[in-house]
């Protein structure tokens, strides 16, 4: 039950890093002011880049921290309790999400770009 609340709470940390990771290209590209395909300044490409990579690294990095520990509290419980299994396997498709999220901040910001 432990490892469950421990997976939860880096499961949780990794989704703010995630939503936190998607402020740093809205005040970059607010402060631009560019109209729409007129050329970037490389300062903003770099940074944008930069924030594209981290959100997708911090995220991968967390989930798979957060599938591990839920990955192996679920199947103990699964263990001793079978009937569970379905229950369980919820918690991990939820850890798993938290790096689909930092890909779709990715995509938001290399679209940005």
């Amino acid at each position: 039950m432990n490892r469950i609340r421990t997976g939860v709470k880096i499961a949780a940390i990794s989704a703010a890093v995630t939503l936190a990771s998607m402020l740093i290209p809205i005040v970059l590209f607010a402060q631009e002011g560019s109209a729409h395909g007129a050329p970037i300044a490389p300062d903003v490409m770099k940074w944008g880049l930069i924030a594209a990579a981290a959100s997708v690294g911090a995220s991968t990095i967390a989930g798979g921290i957060a599938v591990g520990m839920v990955g192996a509290a679920a199947m103990g419980v699964i263990g001793e309790r079978p009937e569970v299994a379905p229950r369980a396997l919820v918690f991990v498709g939820l850890a798993e999400g938290i790096a689909i999220y930092g890909l779709i901040v990715s995509v938001m910001i290399l679209g940005k770009i």
